[in-house]
């Protein structure tokens, strides 16, 4: 992966993690007027809205630390060129 590409996904991950209880609220509520016709047992939407927020919240964080071990690894990597003897 190129650099441009890792610094995307970090930041993708992190707007991602940030948002991931608004998202999870709004894919929940999508949900319901989709699928259910717009009327469901609280307990049963509380649930399905967890859901979808821990689903955003887990990939979110998968994205955005793959993306910061990827930009750190880089990191390493050209330090390594600069630092080496000619």
């Amino acid at each position: 992966m190129d650099f441009q590409s890792l610094q995307i996904l970090t930041i993708i991950g992190f707007f991602k993690l940030i948002n991931s209880a608004e998202d999870g609220r709004d894919s929940a509520n999508e949900y319901l007027r989709t699928s259910m016709g717009g009327s469901m047992n609280l307990d049963d939407f509380r649930i399905i809205t967890d859901g979808y927020i821990l689903s955003n919240i887990t990939l979110g964080g998968i994205m955005f630390l793959v993306g910061l071990a990827f930009f750190c690894i880089s990191i390493h990597k050209l330090s390594e060129d600069f630092n080496r003897p000619n």
